[in-house]
């Protein structure tokens, strides 16, 4: 029993805090490059992975 909510629990705050944290990460590392180096690839590609992180969260674009 213990067992079934711990690892409840973990899920619960990997979902309620590492996954806004990630996003918010990505888009600042993404709007950092952007306003060193421009558009790129690699601010594409951030932009990509922080719209999928923001897609486990349920929210839209």
């Amino acid at each position: 029993m213990w067992l079934f909510l711990r690892r409840r629990l973990i899920m619960w705050a990997a979902l309620a805090i590492a996954v806004p944290l990630l996003e918010w990460l990505l888009g600042k590392v993404s709007q950092s490059l952007k306003a060193r180096k421009g558009d790129s690839a690699v601010t594409r590609g951030l932009d990509t992975a922080r719209s999928g992180v923001r897609s486990l969260r349920g929210k839209g674009h």
